[in-house]
């Protein structure tokens, strides 16, 4: 082979080796970039929501103090605003409180007996709440109106003879405080536990009418999945 024909043959062995350095080097750039895991996105507790309560209830008295479990329903409506959150919620449970008390007096000849009888019957509140949210988490108070349901009887007898009777069925109003946290389980799941203190004053059927309530409760919020309203 003439040197001219070697110098060719170099010539198109090195543009050929060139050509598949570019090519290789395509393909390194052309191979797809790392992207990082998306951010979470925070929950969103903004919504109306409704759900389901159980809990214990018991009054400020004394060791004799009356005491029971308590069951009901709870509807409400959040708006978010960063981390806070605002809403207002209504609720309504039935209760087992009950309170008796007895006495019995002799005297010459005679022998008086008294019973006295009272149960609290429902509880509702209606009160705005304010929380602030980390995330999933919810924590918040409450101030608002309480009523409740009592009826109650007394009844009195000499030698076993009945002689007086008496019965009260009443609904009264009071204040209540109340404290919670929530947790949002899944999508549009929420669970809570919330203390209310109630104070219906001097009125109803029972001696002491202040009540405390501590209640474990399972929330639905409507709108979409993941909290986004």
């Amino acid at each position: 082979m003439s040197k001219c024909g070697l110098i060719k043959l170099g010539l198109a062995a090195a543009m050929l080796a060139s050509t598949s350095a570019v090519s290789e080097g395509g393909d390194v750039g052309s191979s797809p970039a790392y992207r990082p895991p998306p951010t979470p996105i925070p929950f969103a507790w903004t919504g109306f929501y409704a759900g389901a309560h159980a809990g214990v209830g018991w009054s400020n008295g004394d060791s004799s103090g009356s005491s029971g479990v308590i069951g009901g329903g709870q509807v409400g409506f959040n708006y978010q605003i960063n981390q806070w959150v605002l809403g207002i919620e209504a609720d309504l449970a039935g209760t087992t409180i009950k309170d008796s008390v007895s006495a019995t007096v002799v005297g010459p000849g005679a022998v008086l007996t008294g019973n006295a009888q009272a149960s609290l019957d429902w509880v509702s509140t209606l009160a705005p709440r304010i929380g602030y949210a980390f995330d999933r988490w919810l924590v918040y108070g409450k101030v608002g109106a309480a009523w409740a349901h009592g009826s109650g009887s007394a009844s009195g007898a000499i030698n076993g003879m009945p002689v007086a009777s008496i019965s009260v069925d009443q609904t009264v109003s009071g204040l209540m405080l109340g404290l919670g946290a929530e947790y949002a389980l899944w999508d549009n799941w929420t669970a809570k536990v919330e203390y209310n203190m109630m104070d219906f004053g001097n009125s109803g059927p029972f001696a002491d009418n202040k009540f405390n309530i501590l209640k474990a409760g399972i929330n639905y919020r409507f709108g979409g999945p993941g909290g986004h309203f």
